[in-house]
C-alpha cells in the first residue's frame, strides 16, 4: 500500500512587482504551515520522500512543515512541480521509486483538487464533502492505494482518507 500527502502552499503575499514564482507566503501562510506541521506530526505521518514545487511560497510551506517531521525523508524541490494541471503532477508521482511508500507533495491549485477529486474512488464522508466545498490554501489531502507500486496509481485508485485545513480544528 502506498500514502500520498498532497499538500496545497499557505496563503501567499500579493506582490504586483514580483513573478508569481517568487511570491513568498503571507503571515497567515507561515502560521498554516507550521499548523499543518504540527497536525502531521499528531497524525505520526512520515514520509519518505518529500516533493515540493520550487515556487518561493511552496519552500516557505515546507520549511513551517518539516521542524514537525520525524524519520528520516529525502527532499526533492522540483521546478517541474509548479504547475497547475493534474496531469503534470500524476506524471511526477507515477516516478516514485517503489521503495517509498509514502510521499508528501506540496504544490499548488487547482492542480492538487482535481488531482485529489480524479484519484478518489471513494473516501471518509467529511473528507469527500470538504473535497466539494473548497481546497484552501494549506489544506493536506491523504489519499491510500492498495498497490504497492506508484506507477500504477491512475483515476479512481485511491481512497481520500481526510481533507484536513487549517481552521478546521
Amino acid at each position: 500500500m502506498v500514502t500520498l500527502y498532497l499538500l496545497r502552499h499557505g496563503k501567499a503575499k500579493t506582490a504586483a512587482n514580483l513573478d508569481d514564482i517568487a511570491r513568498p507566503l503571507a503571515e497567515r501562510g507561515h502560521q498554516d504551515a507550521d499548523a499543518m506541521g504540527a497536525r502531521l506530526a499528531g497524525c505520526e505521518i512520515k514520509p519518505s520522500l518529500i516533493l515540493c514545487s520550487a515556487a518561493q511560497r511552496a519552500r516557505e510551506t515546507l520549511a513551517g512543515v518539516l521542524p514537525h517531521l520525524g524519520g528520516s525523508y529525502t527532499i526533492e524541490i522540483e521546478e517541474g512541480l509548479y504547475a497547475f494541471e493534474q496531469e503534470v503532477v500524476l506524471k511526477r508521482l507515477l516516478a516514485i521509486p517503489k521503495r517509498h511508500a509514502a510521499a508528501l507533495l506540496i504544490g499548488h491549485n487547482p492542480a492538487l483538487e482535481s488531482l485529489t477529486g480524479s484519484l478518489s474512488a471513494d473516501g471518509t464522508p467529511s473528507a469527500m464533502k470538504q473535497l466539494t466545498i473548497k481546497f484552501p490554501t494549506c489544506a493536506l489531502a491523504e489519499l491510500r492505494f492498495t498497490t504497492d507500486d506508484w506507477a500504477s496509481i491512475g483515476p479512481k485508485s485511491g481512497r481520500l482518507m481526510q481533507l484536513s485545513i487549517p481552521k478546521a480544528e
